[in-house]
C-alpha cells in the first residue's frame, strides 16, 4: 500500500530528524533545521521542471507520426518511426519535394548509416570529463559516476538507498523494454527519468550507470525502499538481462553472481580503485549546503546594507548641497 509506506517513511523522517536535533548544539541545530527546510522545499522541483518539461512529448510523437505516414506515402521512408532518424531540414525538404515535380530520392540509406553508427557508439563508454589524461583526471571522484573500467565481479558506485538484495537483472534501454521488466526483477539502466517510476514498484532493487544521492533513481528507490546503487559507470556493458546479481546499498557495491548464487570469481574491488560509499556523498552534500548557507547569508546582508544606505540617504543631504553652518 502506497500510502502506508508513505506514512512509515514520513515517521522514519521526523524520528531521524529528532535524533539529529538531540545530538546538536543550539547554533548547529538551527543551522540544520533551516538547510533541512530549504531541502525539503526545494528538492521536489527538481522532479516537478523534469515532470513538465515531458509533459509535450506524446502530442509531440503524434504530429511526427502523422509526419512519418505521409513520408512513406511520398517514397521519402519505408516506415513511419524513420523519420525520428532525420533532420528536420531533410524531412521538411523532402515532404516538400516529393508533393512538387521533381521528387527528392528515399532517405532509406540514411536513416540506415545513422542506425549503424547509432548502435557502434551504444557499446562505447564515454569518458564524463574531456580532455583525458590532464589534471581534470583528479576531478573524476566527484563526477556522479565510478570509473567505466572496472573489471572483476565487484562494480562499485554510490549506495543511493540502503539494503541488500539478490536477484535477476533485467537491463532495459529504454521504455520499449519496459514490458521486460518482471515483478522482483533488479532495474538496471543507465539513468532514469520520471517516465521510468513505475516500473520501481516491480523492481526490486535499481543499479545505474549514472547518478547520485539526489538524482531520480535514488529519490525514488528511497520513497519505495528497495536497494539501489548508483554511478557504476558500466552496469549496463558488464550486466546482462537474466545475470544474478546481488545489491548492497549500504556499501555501494554490485556483485555478480554464478549460477550457484556465488560469485563468478574472486569478490575485490579492482586494483586502485576506492569503494565510493554513501559517507562521501554526504561529505559532499554538506559542504554544498555550506556553500549554500554562505551564499545566502551574503546576499542577505547585502540586502539589509542596501536598505541600510537607502535609508540614510533619505535622510541626508546629498554631497556638496549641504546647508552652511
Amino acid at each position: 500500500d502506497p500510502y502506508v509506506r508513505q506514512r512509515d517513511s514520513a515517521a522514519r523522517r521526523e524520528t531521524a530528524t529528532m535524533t539529529i536535533l538531540r545530538r546538536l548544539d543550539p547554533v548547529r541545530g538551527r543551522a540544520f533545521s533551516r538547510l533541512l527546510g530549504w531541502a525539503q522545499r526545494i528538492a521536489p522541483e527538481r522532479e516537478n521542471a523534469l515532470a513538465d518539461v515531458g509533459l509535450a512529448w506524446p502530442q509531440l510523437r503524434r504530429m511526427l507520426a502523422e509526419l512519418g505516414d505521409r513520408a512513406v506515402e511520398a517514397g521519402v521512408v519505408a516506415a513511419p518511426e524513420q523519420i525520428f532518424w532525420l533532420h528536420w531540414v531533410e524531412l521538411m525538404d523532402a515532404v516538400t519535394a516529393a508533393e512538387g515535380p521533381n521528387p527528392r530520392g528515399s532517405l532509406t540509406d540514411v536513416v540506415a548509416g545513422r542506425q549503424e553508427l547509432w548502435r557502434g557508439q551504444r557499446r562505447a563508454n564515454p569518458p564524463q570529463l574531456l580532455p583525458t589524461g590532464t589534471w581534470m583526471d583528479r576531478l573524476d571522484s566527484l563526477m556522479p559516476a565510478a570509473s567505466g573500467n572496472q573489471t572483476g565481479d565487484v562494480l562499485t558506485g554510490i549506495g543511493a538507498s540502503a539494503g541488500h538484495v539478490t536477484g535477476t537483472a533485467r537491463v532495459l534501454a529504454g521504455p520499449a523494454d519496459f514490458a521486460t521488466l518482471q515483478a522482483g526483477d533488479i532495474l538496471v539502466a543507465r539513468m532514469t527519468t520520471p517516465a521510468w517510476t513505475s516500473l520501481f514498484a516491480r523492481a526490486s532493487g535499481v543499479v545505474t550507470d549514472v547518478g547520485g544521492p539526489l538524482s531520480h533513481s535514488s529519490i525514488v528507490a528511497r520513497e519505495y525502499g528497495i536497494p539501489a546503487v548508483l554511478g557504476t559507470g558500466s552496469a549496463t556493458h558488464r550486466i546482462r538481462s537474466g545475470r544474478r546479481v546481488a545489491i548492497d546499498g549500504d556499501a555501494g557495491t554490485v556483485t555478480l553472481l554464478s549460477e550457484g548464487g556465488d560469485p563468478a570469481g574472486p569478490v575485490a574491488p579492482p586494483a586502485g580503485h576506492a569503494v565510493r560509499p554513501a559517507d562521501r556523498s554526504v561529505v559532499l552534500a554538506a559542504a554544498a549546503s555550506l556553500a549554500a548557507l554562505c551564499v545566502g547569508w551574503l546576499l542577505r546582508r547585502r540586502r539589509r546594507r542596501s536598505s541600510f544606505d537607502t535609508q540614510v540617504s533619505g535622510r541626508c543631504p546629498p554631497r556638496g548641497r549641504g546647508r552652511r553652518s
